[in-house]
């Protein structure tokens, strides 16, 4: 674990740990924004941390222009895309203040700790690279802590109406892990694609000897609108880990921001028709549980409403 700093050990008894990532499942910032509000709710201090640069992408080499193949209707669009725009993704942040160097910026892997609570928290950036050795750090540490169970919560933009409860699944490398969540109301579903860090951490927590449950949480898509954080579905996710962790908080700050945002989008709701449109087929969609079944339908309408108030004539 030599990209491991432990800054100080926390005295913990077999604390519990909840991870959060950016990147992969961080729709509306669910999976981040938990662990930075429980940080800061519980006032946990930082006490160990994983080297930012030795798991990441920095300087992707860019010899030619790469382009975007869009499909639109019958036609192929190719579109160019700037080389250093494509590059800007995966470099550090750096400030320069007057030509002074004033920081170069690599992305955080921090652990945060709570007497409080008996908690383990994390919050990193999803390694480009070296899963394995990534992994290892934060199962080592939680070796070294005697941790029994770890969270990951994450979040995935779905065609679901904000109108309504977010739905929440699991994802367990165990039959008894599972019957153990299905206790909690929480749902489990099929799923064959890319697959995340959490993904393979779940599958290869069976051997360190440690139950890892991956929650996931969906998010609305509704890409039309400026929503970078969305309250509602955080709330959900911590009320939950509440009640799996015997958490005492008090979440009025995160209820009244839930119902600002809901409140908002009501308020666009009511001013734009096809939007309301939307909405009433997403609650009638997610009413009959058929949420699954009609997604590519319902992204194919979200992509054509007009908050401008004309009709999309595509």
């Amino acid at each position: 674990m030599e990209n491991l700093t432990i800054h100080e050990m926390p005295e913990l008894e077999s604390p519990r740990m909840i991870l959060g990532f950016s990147g992969w499942m961080d729709g509306g910032h669910v999976s981040t924004g938990t662990i930075n509000y429980l940080a800061e709710k519980l006032a946990a201090p930082r006490f160990a941390e994983i080297a930012g640069a030795e798991f990441y992408i920095l300087n992707f080499p860019v010899s030619t222009v790469p382009i975007t193949v869009l499909a639109d209707g019958a036609r192929t669009v190719v579109s160019s895309v700037s080389p250093m725009e494509f590059a800007a993704i995966f470099r550090p942040h750096t400030e320069i203040k007057d030509g002074i160097i004033r920081q170069v910026r690599f992305p955080k892997n921090e652990f945060r700790y709570s007497h409080e609570a008996n908690l383990v928290l994390f919050a990193g950036e999803e390694p480009h690279i070296r899963w394995r050795e990534y992994c290892d750090c934060i199962f080592g540490l939680a070796r070294q802590l005697q941790v029994p169970e770890i969270y990951f919560v994450g979040s995935v933009s779905s065609p679901v109406p904000h109108t309504r409860d977010p739905r929440i699944h699991a994802s367990v490398a165990s039959e008894a892990l599972k019957q153990k969540l299905q206790e909690f109301d929480i749902g489990f579903g099929d799923y064959a694609g890319p697959a995340g860090l959490v993904t393979f951490m779940a599958q290869h927590s069976v051997a360190e000897g440690v139950e890892m449950s991956n929650l996931v949480l969906d998010v609305p898509h509704y890409p039309f609108l400026d929503m970078p954080t969305y309250p509602k579905t955080m709330l959900k996710a911590i009320a939950v880990l509440s009640r799996l962790l015997d958490l005492e908080l008090n979440l009025s700050d995160l209820i009244a921001a839930s119902d600002r945002t809901e409140d908002q989008l009501n308020e666009v709701m009511a001013d734009n028709r096809e939007f309301g449109e939307l909405v009433r087929k997403l609650e009638e969609a997610y009413d009959s549980e058929e949420a699954a079944g009609d997604e590519e339908l319902l992204r194919r309408l979200i992509d054509g409403i007009d908050l401008s108030g004309g009709e999309d004539k595509s």
